[in-house]
């Protein structure tokens, strides 16, 4: 329309000058969402429904684009030019200043090929620093935890304490939590953790804090504290954890099985884990399912004795049975209701291994004192044996500090697990957060693989050319760079909503690229040189591109701001991400991507040249 062109004429021929570009943009977009909805892993059913709302949106905005878009353009643009506000006249002024810049400044970039490669130089230099000196400070995690505002404290006191005494020490553990202003109320379970662990010595307190506006700490910084303020108690362990059920697999982060067949051994192989990994700065409340068991009394046949007697292992079980259980005889009745009649010896009778020993068998060769017939004396029993995959197991399980991250952790309990040399049969393997993150960066390395491929293929088969593809796609690694520092700068860690994100930058970073070389091989075809054709792009297609850009940003920005008071730790990453890989790619794009095309890119002969062959 600023060409003097009719409204009419700037929609159609505005419209068909961006239609491949528009198209490549679109496509290369819902290219990326696809495979998202592919993955296999549990994130990928996670974000299935998300990737399928993109891509239709996408494909609806398209054909939106090519039929309402131009058609109110024709209708609504004003046939002559209007006096227009001064906020408009100001950005106008304001956009067409920094294209007079940008020109300056790409014909310098594209005065010598010498320069073109110095620019090139510069942003793989920028990439490799990155790479080397940024990314090793982010941390990875499966999942940023989500501040719920519940603490879990669970209590054990040693083993034979009875309720009352479990109690006892539960109400000084809460009279020093209740201190803390963070904390709202508590709700105290005495007697077991949960439907496996069973115990008068157990006991569990339900935390639930204030609202996050009214505190100052998150619920895991207010979980480190009250490990501080408990440390003084004695005699019983106390693990207080921050609880967080966001998208995880409800176990600890860190968790792991210990498997192989024999009890003792891997007791044996407990023990040397647990002396080492304890010592693991950043890992807190350390604890295993395998406790010692309580003190019973064992008896151990004398078989021989036994078949002298007459008898079987089966006839001193029930003897023992009736006479320390007892045996249910006969029922009693009265007015309608039955009771049952059972006989047993008296607690006296049978409380100590000596009057164990002098229970009466009777068997047809005579009378026998089950002390002749067994050994008894006093053990220790297993309080839970755990099964997985047909081997006996021991699980381990832990929780992160504040300022650390879960993949930090991992990578230093796997040092542990290298320097231990376990006996055929018996290996460790991880489960839960630990699992699900390296599953989950496998699936997301798949996608990203499969998402740049479609990309190549989509974008030679739109431009009819194999190598200006590559072009394009070297903005991906320059958004790497905003992305890492982004993370950086603001303490995130990358995990699977920072992953989904970088997915994501792969369909938006693109189009940049796309507008560029898409104007600059219509400007070739009508006779420019390859300067010539750039110094006049890139000019021209910056105001769009940055109007997309700032549009993008805008957008992500309350994500990446933390505005809103639920899920902020899951929307706060791909804010981030997102921003920073836009706002850096976008800039180098726009240096790069000209003396990439500058130096790749031959002359064509003219018609002259043509003849003079």
């Amino acid at each position: 329309k600023e060409m003097g062109h009719s409204r009419i004429e700037a929609a159609d021929k505005g419209t068909a000058e961006v239609t491949v570009a528009v198209i490549a943009s679109t496509m290369t977009n819902i290219v990326v969402f696809l495979p998202i909805a592919t993955m296999s892993s549990m994130v990928g059913q996670f974000f299935k429904e998300f990737a399928l709302t993109v891509t239709y949106a996408t494909i609806f905005s398209l054909i939106v684009s090519f039929t309402l878009t131009p058609m109110l353009a024709s209708l609504i643009l004003p046939e002559h030019d209007k006096k227009k506000h001064p906020i408009g006249r100001f950005l106008e002024k304001m956009f067409k200043s920094w294209e007079r810049g940008y020109q300056y400044f790409i014909k310098g970039v594209l005065a010598s090929k010498v320069r073109s490669f110095g620019v090139i130089l510069f942003a793989i230099i920028m990439f490799f620093l990155t790479m080397y000196f940024v990314t090793p400070k982010v941390g990875f995690e499966f999942m940023p935890m989500l501040d719920q505002g519940d603490i879990s404290i669970e209590v054990e006191m040693p083993m034979g304490y009875n309720l009352e005494e479990t109690a006892g020490m539960v109400n000084d553990i809460e009279n020093i939590v209740q201190k803390n202003d963070a904390v709202k109320h508590m709700l105290t379970t005495v007697g077991s953790f949960d439907g496996m662990n069973i115990g008068t010595n157990l006991a569990k307190i339900g935390v639930k804090l204030v609202d996050v506006e009214e505190r100052d700490a998150t619920s895991n910084v207010v979980a480190n504290d009250l490990i501080r303020d408990l440390s003084d108690i004695t005699n019983a362990q106390i693990r207080v954890m921050a609880v967080s059920s966001g998208g995880g697999s409800g176990a600890a982060p860190v968790y792991f099985q210990l498997k192989g067949q024999d009890l003792e051994k891997l007791e044996r192989y407990k023990e040397n884990l647990v002396a080492e990994i304890k010592e693991i700065p950043g890992l807190v409340n350390f604890n295993t399912s395998s406790r010692a068991g309580k003190p019973e009394i064992t008896l151990i046949p004398k078989r021989k004795k036994i078949a002298d007697a007459g008898l079987n292992i089966q006839t001193l079980a029930f003897t023992l049975r009736s006479s320390v259980e007892g045996l249910v005889c006969t029922q009693y009745r009265e007015q309608g209701e039955e009771y049952d009649v059972k006989i047993m010896l008296t607690d006296e009778s049978v409380d100590s291994p000596e009057e164990l020993e002098n229970i009466t068998v009777v068997s047809r060769n005579g009378i026998y004192r089950l002390g002749q017939l067994a050994e008894i004396k006093f053990t220790e029993g297993y309080s839970k044996i755990l099964h997985k995959d047909k081997f006996k197991s021991i699980e381990f399980s832990g929780y992160i500090a504040p300022g650390y991250v879960l993949g930090d952790i991992v990578k230093k309990v796997e040092e542990v697990f290298a320097k231990t040399e376990f006996d055929p049969g018996y290996k460790v393997e991880w489960a839960g957060d630990a699992e699900m993150m390296k599953e989950t960066g496998i699936d997301m390395l798949r996608t990203f693989i499969i998402a740049i491929l479609l990309t190549y293929m989509l974008l030679a088969a739109t431009l009819e050319n194999l190598t200006q593809p590559l072009i394009i796609l070297g903005t991906v690694p320059l958004a790497l760079i905003g992305v890492f520092g982004g993370l950086y700068l603001t303490g995130k860690t990358m995990n699977t909503m920072s992953m989904m994100a970088i997915v994501m930058l792969l369909g938006i970073v693109v189009n940049n690229a796309i507008l560029l070389l898409d104007y600059t091989n219509i400007l070739r075809k009508k006779g420019m040189s390859v300067h010539d054709a750039l110094v006049e792009a890139c000019p021209t297609k910056l105001k769009p591109i940055l109007m997309a850009t700032i549009a993008i940003i805008f957008g992500m920005a309350p994500m990446a701001l933390g505005i809103g008071s639920a899920g902020v730790e899951f929307r706060q990453p791909m804010g981030i991400v997102s921003i920073g890989g836009l706002v850096i790619s976008t800039f180098l794009s726009l240096l790069v991507i000209p003396a990439i095309y500058h130096l790749t890119s031959k002359e064509k002969k003219t018609s002259t040249e043509m003849e003079e062959v």
